[in-house]
């Protein structure tokens, strides 16, 4: 997870869990030769609380004699919410705060120039992660559980490592940590797994439930990888791809195992869509149900898309013609500075170029590009850009990297689904992929305190 020489920002919130990965780096720092940078969020749910965890986090690092970054979102923020009832509304928020705080820590670890963002997961949050997936319903992918390294940039030093021997560490260093108390909100369903349902396995069924679930989310993790390998090779080898459809052999689809099978309708329903959002498994099965017909048949599926099952063929038909917007990913040229549309991936792509002060060369990269966007060294990028869909062997080197890695294995640790990956833009300067859109960008390209010019890449819905 960590080689010598790199910088490391730690994600810390004040608990025991972010307290203790935060003291077990400083402890290894000198012997591993590495840097650490605190960053901490303060969301403003709790008012005065929050303030005093940030205080709290703060001073642990000037004990430590390390930089900190400590970030604050606007109470306005969390005013509106969606419709619904309270459990929806919650998830939402909750989903909101993580989006918000993985944007931050981002943000804050490209301008201090960390290769690394450490979080604090423990094993026993593995085994929650996946009970808590498997009570939604999800496949294979959600109950793999949280992943150890994700995108060559977030790691996960604990996640091997039980919150009990974390509290004990704690308790002998004589080192305080500050406690959250929505933890104590039984209104929150992780907390009623947490406090109720995991002891009740522990007592009354197996005492180690929670390594057991921690190995199985493993097992689970290297399994989907796998499939999905087999799906996309298989999907590759069966379909036939037009503007308007995209049709399979009948009877060599039927002859598919049925895990196999799922995928395959995923893949099919995203490529026609532009997108997998919104097919639900409830549609996979319609699909199942269509194709298990002797008689043939045909459904209707979210955007206009129409399945039909007849004359030897499975069709996935839509009216606009393979994408949400009408057409299939293509390539463009986007000018330096300027604008292009990207009807294929239903984006627009903006390019601007900002002089950067002398001032600002040691606070790496400003302004911060908005959600999904990014910053490069204008000058190593020069125009026009190219934006193309991903092609079999695309290689780039992601922020921080130790190296060139594939892109099919970078979006596999990013558990982007095999469906999607064929509608993620690239940005390419002359034959290199300087930003993988709305994901990571190439090493080789970052903002550094030699920046002169910086290009800020965003992105928006056309």
């Amino acid at each position: 997870m960590i080689r010598p020489g790199e910088r490391i920002l730690v994600a810390v919130s004040g608990g025991p869990d972010s307290t203790a990965l935060l003291t077990l780096l400083c402890d290894a720092a000198d012997e591993m030769e590495i840097g650490l940078h605190v960053a901490h969020l303060d969301h403003g749910w709790r008012g005065r609380e929050s303030a005093r965890d940030a205080e709290f986090v703060r001073r642990l690092a000037m004990r430590h004699r390390l930089p900190v970054t400590v970030g604050h979102v606007d109470r306005a923020t969390w005013k509106a919410g969606p419709a619904g009832g309270a459990g929806r509304r919650q998830s939402s928020l909750e989903a909101r705060a993580r989006a918000i705080r993985l944007r931050f820590l981002r943000e804050t670890a490209q301008g201090v120039g960390a290769t690394r963002i450490a979080l604090g997961h423990t094993r026993d949050d593995q085994a929650e992660s996946l009970l808590l997936r498997l009570l939604r319903g999800s496949g294979r992918l959600g109950l793999a559980g949280i992943f150890p390294v994700v995108d060559d940039l977030f790691i996960r030093p604990l996640l091997d490592i039980r919150r009990r021997d974390l509290l004990a560490f704690l308790k002998r260093r004589r080192q305080p940590y500050r406690v959250d108390s929505t933890n104590r909100d039984l209104g929150r369903t992780r907390n009623r797994v947490r406090q109720g349902l995991i002891p009740r396995l522990a007592k009354e069924y197996n005492p180690e439930v929670v390594e057991a679930l921690a190995v199985a989310a493993e097992l689970l993790r290297d399994e989907e990888a796998y499939l999905g390998d087999v799906a996309e090779a298989t999907y590759g080898r069966l379909a036939r791809s037009t503007a308007s459809e995209v049709t399979f052999d009948l009877a060599e689809i039927r002859a598919l195992p049925l895990a196999l099978l799922r995928r395959i309708v995923r893949i099919a329903c995203a490529r026609s869509r532009g997108r997998l959002q919104g097919v639900t498994s409830r549609h996979v099965r319609q699909v199942l149900e269509v194709l298990s017909s002797s008689g043939g048949g045909a459904i209707h599926l979210p955007d206009g898309l129409r399945v039909i099952a007849g004359s030897g063929v499975l069709r996935f038909r839509t009216a606009s013609g393979g994408s949400s917007d009408g057409e299939p990913p293509r390539e463009a040229l986007c000018p330096v500075p300027g604008e292009v549309a990207l009807p294929g991936f239903g984006l627009r792509l903006r390019a601007r170029i900002l002089e950067r002060r002398a001032s600002d060369a040691q606070s790496g990269p400003r302004p911060a590009p908005g959600p999904g966007g990014a910053c490069l060294d204008a000058d190593l990028v020069p125009g026009p850009l190219l934006i193309r869909p991903r092609r079999p062997g695309d290689t780039f080197v992601p922020l921080g990297g130790p190296g060139t890695r594939k892109l099919k294995a970078f979006l596999i640790d990013r558990k982007v689904p095999v469906d999607e990956r064929g509608r993620i833009p690239l940005v390419l300067s002359g034959d290199r992929i300087a930003w993988v859109v709305g994901h990571q960008i190439d090493d080789r390209f970052k903002v550094t305190p030699h920046t002169r010019r910086i290009l800020l890449l965003e992105k928006e819905p056309r």
